[in-house]
């Protein structure tokens, strides 16, 4: 019935409480926040510092990406890389940091090439590098494109019955994904996956062919923007060999001013058994800062001592008895100022990795 009264415009006109009902629905869950104020940022301890494995290009959270064309010798490369970085030996201008666990995935040669290739490789590295090992596409028919949850989780338990790697190379985009490579959706599949990779601490070298365009990757550039790092390699005439090609770091965010020279531009060859590189030699040792030489100093103190291990058959100290040394010598405060303290610290020990002088793991350093 119509008693001349305007129609209700909302809950209050029907006695409902909206102060109780409506702001109740509104409110969101708590939720805890990460890191997101610059103070806060700065005084993170639950990040480790980067696992080297070769120079300071390669990590164990390192996501690259080797462009070259077809025949240039880019599996060559791959390979010689992922055996020194088992063994732990120097590679080219790269100083070998530690024996790691690699795993080469080949999708493009037969097994018989890829046997081949691979006792070429041990003969020129001079051992068998317990840490590396080798996998054929030819020799797993059912699997599945690593673009796919199957594809991915193949690779996975494979990874789990190694025990764990520190390293994998993939050998190559074109042949271990599915999908057409000139747009991003097959990437797009598989970055999920990386990034897992990355979590679980297992650096990645991704090889990729060029198109008809020599100077850049085929298809779209998707991949290189969600990779930290991105080689191209150019084809040079030498008449000694049929593998030789300058080798460019076209995207670099780990460099720093301390380890500029391991992302140099460099001629690469292989000559007869050997591989060189018109860079210098890796036990160069790089410039250090006056204060990074007292942060030096206070490791050999430490290392004089008796409370050391062995890592790698070299003398390590553990990272406490390396910072309490630091503080008694008067270098850090960490009792007055533990964040400006744990800062410098991290600062000079990345500072002496990148040149050359040391290298450390998330419990141990030691000289090299």
């Amino acid at each position: 019935m119509d008693d001349g009264a305007p129609p209700p415009n909302g809950p209050e006109d029907y006695g409902i409480d909206t102060a109780v009902s409506i702001d109740a629905e509104a409110q969101p869950a708590p939720v805890t926040l990460p890191p997101l104020k610059i103070q806060e940022w700065l005084d993170r301890d639950d990040l480790s510092e980067p696992d080297c494995l070769m120079g300071s290009w390669l990590t164990t959270t390192t996501r690259s990406l080797l462009v070259a064309p077809t025949g240039l010798g880019k599996s060559n490369f791959g390979m010689a890389l992922g055996m020194h970085v088992a063994a732990g030996k120097d590679f080219l201008h790269w100083k070998g940091k530690r024996p790691a666990r690699v795993l080469n995935i080949d999708g493009e040669m037969s097994r018989r090439l890829y046997r081949d290739r691979i006792r070429d490789a041990v003969n020129r590295i001079g051992e068998i590098p317990s840490g590396f090992h080798a996998l054929s596409r030819e020799d797993l028919e059912e699997l599945k494109p690593l673009n796919t949850p199957e594809g991915q989780a193949q690779i996975d338990q494979i990874i789990a019955s190694i025990g764990g790697i520190d390293f994998i190379e993939f050998d190559a985009i074109m042949c271990l994904l599915a999908g057409d490579m000139k747009d991003g959706e097959a990437w797009a599949q598989v970055m999920p996956w990386v990034r897992s990779l990355t979590k679980r601490n297992i650096g990645q070298l991704w090889i990729h062919h060029t198109g008809h365009d020599e100077k850049k990757s085929y298809g779209d550039k998707t991949k290189e923007w969600q990779l930290d790092t991105v080689m191209h390699m150019e084809a040079v005439k030498n008449e000694m060999t049929d593998i030789s090609f300058a080798l460019e770091f076209r995207k670099a965010r780990e460099r720093e001013p301390a380890n500029r020279a391991d992302f140099q531009t460099t001629t690469i060859a292989l000559i007869g058994n050997e591989w060189t590189s018109d860079c210098a030699k890796p036990d160069r040792k790089g410039r250090v800062s006056p204060l990074g030489l007292k942060f030096l100093d206070a490791l050999n103190n430490v290392l004089a001592g008796e409370d050391v291990t062995t890592i790698h058959g070299c003398r390590a100290a553990s990272l406490a008895n390396w910072k309490a040394e630091c503080a008694r010598i008067g270098l850090i405060d960490p009792e007055e100022k533990p964040d400006s303290a744990r800062n410098l610290f991290n600062k000079h020990r990345r500072e002496l990795i990148g040149a050359n002088h040391i290298s450390s793991n998330e419990t141990y350093a030691w000289t090299l």
